[in-house]
């Protein structure tokens, strides 16, 4: 399997993101300065430049790939697995208001997100899953779905 990296734009949302993760929650003096300098470069970067919602609180992985990160909406009490490919308008969202976690995806490791994909609610996406561009995602899904559509259906597994 190839292994994909981040471009220019993605490293900096993502080391962005690393930067907050490493200061977040942490009491001490070093560490609350830090953490708002991160509110500080990812308001003016991350939402501001780029118009995506990705913040240090939230449970994702380090080692996601942004393709094209721009409109990227991830909601905060989603869970993102290892190597998890997210592409351009992407939104993982809650459903309703508030950041209840029980209402928040949950995608496995390896799982690829096409352009446009929305994926709402309390569902947990499979490891190894791909989902199509401009899917609408509202149902969980076995590892190993290849889910297009809206709403989206699973019409194949992902041979290995």
């Amino acid at each position: 399997m190839m292994k994909m990296k981040n471009d220019k734009k993605a490293q900096l949302i993502i080391s962005i993101f690393k930067y907050g993760k490493k200061h977040v929650g942490q009491l001490t003096l070093y560490h609350k300065i830090n953490y708002g300098i991160y509110k500080i470069l990812n308001a003016i970067f991350v939402i501001g430049f780029f118009g995506t919602e990705l913040h240090a609180s939230q449970s994702i992985s380090d080692n996601i790939i942004l393709f094209h990160p721009y409109g990227i909406v991830i909601s905060g009490g989603a869970t993102l697995g290892e190597g998890v490919i997210i592409r351009q308008q992407v939104t993982i969202g809650n459903k309703g208001s508030g950041k209840n976690a029980e209402q928040c995806p949950i995608i496995g490791d390896n799982v690829d997100i096409g352009a446009g994909a929305k994926i709402i609610g309390g569902v947990v996406i499979g490891e190894n899953s791909k989902i199509g561009a401009n899917a609408v995602v509202t149902k969980s899904f076995p590892p190993n779905s290849i889910l297009v559509g809206v709403p989206a259906k699973n019409i194949s597994k992902v041979s290995d």
